[in-house]
């Protein structure tokens, strides 16, 4: 800067030579912004500096090989090398080359004036700062994410360097950056009021999200530990893992975890991107049920669980600069992955999928917006600058309620029979003292249906298990299909079945049993074929002072249509027209 004013102060006294003329011709041909002065942010003075952005006021030079140094990028004669700097330009995203940034303050007042200049993005590797002398020198300022955390002039997850300026005075800095990773150059000056105001800020913002995090890991683990359930536990993986690369992203983790290992700290987060993404496909695979309901989606999934740890493996023996970018584009895979997996997982049949889709999408929309201000498609804005750990916090807690319907379909699952998918003797015993007591208050009918499967242990036996299973299997798609809600089916042992109607009188009840016995008899022929007995009572007023009543006469009922040769219904209050006593099998009300 003091070399190109003194060089334009030289000029204005030489003579009007020739030479003279014909440079002045050419420097008015020349294009605009070759010759245009670098852009000077003025400090006003008695005013405070709130966070205000350099990004336009900034100019930048590109080192492709890297070997300028400050002497050289300094002179006059590199003036027409910088190029001005906007918000879409100085997001340079990869870059092998070391990049130069020129910017110029003013500071008019009569009181030199402290502020602080801010790199925003905690991922630059080598970072230096060119501060300006009055013997015309320079003073280096050396930090970055690859030297030690104490090389910075202030203890901050960010870059902030103090700078004072004399009073009415002039000064241009420069910065170098060099990075294997995205160059993202994000520069703003701060008043020490506005900073401390802002850093404040800053720290409650972080711990309201890590306080997120940290709660959302304690819930799941202590719930891992009460039932069990794998899939509480791939998510506290998962959470655990992406939450300290978070950590790592934001600058934290090298503040207060690992501040002398800088290598460390680059090699550490690829290697929590696979595993928070091997923990993620787990725990899709384990919540979606994949093997019941998309086994192809899972084979899918253990594939790129699979890349992630070759990449884990790699990281080591590889530079990061050659790992990162595809573990970024196998991230972006598995999350686009992750959203269809949920789709074709809620069009099977899966309760949890619905929370599932939401979440991963509003993830996979952060990411995609970080990604493109990664790679220097987008500006490096607020709003861009944060958008993952957003979509991130936003897809851990709907991942929760995720976990809530897995419990809800837990319960399910303990009340469900695993092979007919009915209900089982479990759901039966507390839902019919239930329906019972509902229907004597209420003076609504209620009926009660018996089915047992005609001489099933000699067709076992004939047949073999898998064809049994079958035949108990095609009994509880028939009643399925000929029960409507809030009728309930449940598999009350072996080949027996029960049926609680709602609101179903005996004229009701013996429609559903005669449908359910014609059905399973009409759909195998020859000698697989199968048949079933049907006994049914319902509630009379005051016919059936308890539940377990109501049992017995179905129950009784059921051994009258077995003992009248099988394959027929018959109604309790047949038995009673005939004068015959209530007479069933001994039972027990214990659930299995």
């Amino acid at each position: 800067m003091y070399g190109f004013r003194d060089h334009a102060s030289d000029r204005t006294k030489t003579s009007w030579s020739p030479q003279l003329l014909i440079a002045l011709l050419l420097v008015s041909l020349a294009p605009p912004a070759a010759r245009a002065a670098a852009p000077v942010t003025t400090l006003i003075p008695g005013q405070a500096v709130p966070e205000r952005s350099l990004n336009s006021a900034v100019e930048l030079l590109e080192d492709r090989d890297g070997h300028l140094d400050i002497v050289a990028v300094s002179k006059p004669t590199l003036d027409t090398a910088f190029v001005p700097g906007s918000p879409e330009k100085v997001n340079v995203g990869f870059s092998t080359s070391a990049w130069w940034v020129r910017f110029t303050l003013r500071n008019p007042g009569d009181e030199p004036r402290l502020v602080y200049l801010r790199q925003d993005y905690p991922l630059i590797d080598y970072l230096e700062l060119y501060e300006p002398r009055p013997d015309g020198a320079f003073s280096q300022h050396a930090t970055g994410d690859r030297r030690p955390f104490s090389s910075r002039d202030v203890m901050h997850r960010d870059f902030l360097f103090p700078l004072t300026l004399p009073a009415a005075a002039e000064r241009t800095f420069y910065l170098r950056y060099a990075s294997q990773g995205p160059v993202d150059i994000n520069l703003s000056i701060l008043d020490p009021n506005e900073l401390t105001a802002e850093v404040s800020r800053e720290q409650l913002a972080y711990g309201v999200y890590f306080g997120c995090v940290l709660m959302l890991m304690v819930w799941s683990g202590l719930v891992f530990v009460a039932v069990r359930d794998a899939a509480f536990l791939a998510y506290f993986g998962y959470v655990g893992t992406f939450g300290v690369y978070m950590a790592v992203n934001m600058g934290l983790a090298f503040q207060y975890l690992w501040p002398d290992s800088p290598n460390w700290g680059n090699t550490v987060l690829p290697i929590l991107l696979c595993l928070a993404e091997v923990a993620a496909l787990q725990f899709s695979i384990t919540i979606l049920r994949a093997r019941d309901y998309t086994p192809r989606m899972e084979r899918v999934a253990r594939a790129l669980q699979i890349l992630g740890l070759i990449a884990i493996a790699l990281t080591p023996s590889l530079p990061y600069a050659v790992l990162i970018r595809p573990v970024t584009f196998l991230i972006l895979l598995t999350v686009t992955f992750m959203i269809a997996f949920g789709i074709v997982s809620l069009l099977a049949g899966s309760r949890p999928a619905r929370f599932y889709v939401i979440a991963w999408g509003a993830f996979l929309a952060g990411s995609i917006v970080f990604l493109l201000k990664t790679f220097g498609l987008v500006p490096h804005t607020p709003m861009s600058q944060h958008s993952w750990q957003v979509g991130a916090l936003l897809e851990m807690v709907l991942l929760s309620m995720t976990l809530s319907s897995r419990m809800t379909e837990l319960k399910h699952q303990s009340r469900t029979d695993s092979l007919t998918l009915l209900g089982n003797r479990r759901l039966f015993d507390d839902r019919l003292p239930v329906e019972f007591a509902q229907a004597r208050e209420s003076h609504r009918h209620l009926a009660l249906l018996m089915i047992d499967i005609d001489h099933f242990k000699a067709y076992n036996d004939k047949h073999g298990h898998s064809v049994g299973d079958e035949a108990i299997k095609l009994v509880a798609t028939t009643l399925r299909r000929h029960t409507r809600k809030p009728g309930l089916c449940c598999r009350y042992g072996g080949d027996e079945f029960c049926v609680i109607l709602p609101g179903a009188d005996a004229e009701a009840a013996a429609l559903i049993a005669e449908r359910v016995r014609a059905g399973v008899a009409s759909t195998l022929a020859d000698q697989r074929a199968i048949t079933v007995s049907v006994g049914y009572a319902s509630v009379a007023d005051g016919q059936f002072p308890t539940h377990d009543q109501l049992f017995d006469a179905a129950d009784a009922a059921l051994y009258s249509a077995k003992e009248a040769g099988r394959n027929r219904i018959a109604a309790f209050h047949e038995r009673r027209a005939h004068g015959e006593p209530l007479r069933g099998r001994p039972h027990s009300r214990e659930a299995q």
